[in-house]
């Protein structure tokens, strides 16, 4: 039968990368096969793009220079990984998709949204997620989380940055719909744990 595919999206720190092993574990527990990938990622283009996009000076790189980064290796993704597996039967649990780049380099970056939904919509074929999961926390929250590990080019860029993000994410899942969901990301692992299950168990078969 047909895949499910599950994203997990969110701001910097708010636990995104600890839930999705959660969920994987447990969904290998119902006996479902199931595949991680990692945006951007997961294909040997993807890495070397990975590299260029979260190394080096927060101000290297335009935001627009980003986006074609980002939805580059997203295609691939797509193309090479996330489809073929779907086609098996295989459940795909993705850490960030399309949303980061309408957030990231949209509503904090200052390209134009509708642009970034266009090349979202070429890149991915019009992939969309099973459970698209918008996993939230306060800002000060995900700036505390963030600050027990090095952080990466787009971590770098400042509070005011992380602070647009923030409040975009927390818009996004306000507003969610369909298969947009938000997810409160406070409390222990567990208790979060609890919440992603609740909206994708109803999935299984």
């Amino acid at each position: 039968g047909q895949g499910r595919f599950i994203v997990l999206e969110g701001p910097d720190g708010a636990g995104k990368t600890t839930q999705l092993e959660r969920l994987a574990e447990r969904l290998a527990g119902c006996g479902v096969k199931t595949r991680t990938v990692r945006e951007p990622g997961g294909t040997i283009g993807g890495e070397k793009i990975r590299a260029i996009l979260l190394g080096g000076r927060a101000d290297q790189l335009t935001p627009v220079t980003e986006t074609f980064l980002f939805q580059a290796a997203r295609a691939q993704l797509v193309h090479e990984v996330i489809r073929p597996a779907l086609k098996r039967g295989e459940w795909v649990l993705t850490d960030r998709y399309w949303l980061s780049t309408l957030i990231y380099q949209g509503y904090a970056g200052g390209v134009d949204p509708g642009e970034i939904r266009r090349l979202s919509a070429l890149a991915t074929g019009g992939l969309v997620p099973d459970r698209y999961l918008v996993l939230w926390v306060p800002l000060k929250v995900g700036l505390a989380r963030r600050a027990h590990r090095a952080a990466d080019r787009m971590e770098s860029k400042g509070e005011a940055f992380a602070r647009k993000v923030n409040l975009s994410y927390r818009r996004l899942a306000l507003s969610s719909r369909g298969s947009l969901k938000f997810v409160d990301g406070r409390g222990t692992v567990e208790a979060v744990a609890a919440r992603i299950w609740k909206l994708v168990e109803p999935l299984l078969p």
